[in-house]
């Protein structure tokens, strides 16, 4: 079975999209399909990541790369009667890893949706806000052709596969839950561990924007400062759409000389980060996995995530787990948190368990099940995925 990938987002992307292409790949290399793999790397912008980063060196894994613009390609495949699989030497089966379709010609197509957010904003005038009117129209469309043209839909978890089932009206039997792993930060975890911060701290890893709750974060922040707790909080990610709003709050706020944001963190300094941190502040109000609470209890350091969403999920009892609109909570389980050793103890043991159960490994092997469903036609009962 040849396998074609989009393998644009592991070139170029540091966040969720890109992670996971990468770490995909590196676990079905694992797996020993790297003879079987096309991975299409056509992309204006270079590379971010060497071949050894991306875990390609003596690997018989194909990279059909090109410097060329990605809006140009679905275009171009069209005028000349071709399709992303011949790119890659025809295969089998193309999985498409990020909502930017191009054209297949032969090939079973699979997709993978991380999430449904972008309907909250383009199907409701009154939505959320979490995304510019267009881009989410442009997203939410993407998300829709991507549902009517796979043969197979990979979704991380089942909050987000129930999402694919009511909104785009797919299915349950069409589904896969595939599962993100968390074990990649492990290379960058030194034997020792990393020394203690010369100054404690918290911190977010996350892109700036309203979904991930920034400014609830802060103002539960201001409180522990407000309290004598010594901590700084540090911020980790690009500004997103709307970061204005919390650059602004950060100006005016009482805390702002203990908040750092750092907004281009490479992968080892993420996880130099988590592991150093007193607590990982992770409250987000809407999540289609959440990766960054996985690595976290990976790194050994507790977490605080919301009780909404595909969270609970995902964290089950390793987290604690607050109303992510309620600053109170926020606060108070930070605090509870800092003063409890024990409970502190207590979580980061349940932690290291929990993210154990989440390998990439495990993750390719349920997507090569999935390739093999796309090219026989097989359909999965529904009782898998709900």
């Amino acid at each position: 079975m040849r396998i074609g990938i989009d393998y644009r987002p592991a070139l170029v992307n540091r966040e969720g999209i890109g992670r996971y292409t990468r770490e995909l790949v590196r676990g079905l290399i694992e797996l020993g399909l790297d003879g079987e793999l096309g991975l299409f790397g056509y992309t204006l912008r270079g590379r971010r990541y060497s071949l050894a980063e991306l875990g390609l060196v003596d690997s018989r894994a194909e990279l059909a790369r090109m410097r060329l613009p990605s809006r140009w390609l679905s275009g171009l495949l069209a005028r000349r009667g071709r399709g992303a699989d011949d790119l890659v030497g025809g295969c089998h089966v193309y999985h498409h890893t990020q909502p930017n379709l191009l054209p297949v010609r032969s090939a079973a197509e699979v997709v993978t949706i991380f999430d449904c957010i972008p309907a909250l904003d383009a199907d409701n005038p009154e939505g959320p806000g979490y995304l510019e009117p267009e881009s989410a129209a442009r997203m939410t469309a993407t998300l829709r052709a991507m549902a009517q043209r796979a043969r197979r839909i990979l979704v991380p978890c089942r909050y987000v596969g129930a999402e694919v089932v009511l909104s785009l009206g797919v299915p349950p039997s069409k589904v896969s839950v595939t599962r993100l792993g968390c074990d990649h930060v492990l290379a960058h975890l030194p034997p020792g561990g990393f020394p203690a911060p010369p100054t404690p701290y918290l911190v977010t890893v996350s892109r700036v924007d309203p979904r991930k709750n920034h400014l609830r974060i802060l103002a539960a922040f201001e409180r522990l400062v407000a309290d004598g707790y010594p901590h700084h909080w540090i911020v980790a990610g690009p500004a997103g759409f709307g970061s204005e709003t919390f650059t602004r709050a950060l100006e005016r706020s009482p805390a702002r000389h203990r908040v750092h944001w750092e907004r281009n963190v490479r992968d080892a300094r993420v996880v130099q980060l988590l592991a150093q941190a007193e607590l990982l502040l992770w409250p987000s109000l809407n999540e289609g996995f959440g990766l960054p609470p996985l690595e976290a209890m990976a790194c050994g350091t507790p977490v605080i995530t919301s009780i909404v969403t595909s969270m609970p999920e995902v964290c089950g009892d390793a987290a604690t787990l607050v109303e992510p609109t309620d600053v109170d909570q926020i606060f108070e389980a930070a605090r509870r948190l800092l003063d409890d050793a024990e409970l502190r103890r207590d979580q980061i043991s349940r932690g290291r368990r929990r993210a154990r159960e989440f390998t990439w490994r495990a993750c390719a092997r349920e997507t090569r099940i999935a390739y093999q469903a796309a090219l026989s036609g097989e359909e999965e009962e529904a009782a898998r995925l709900f």
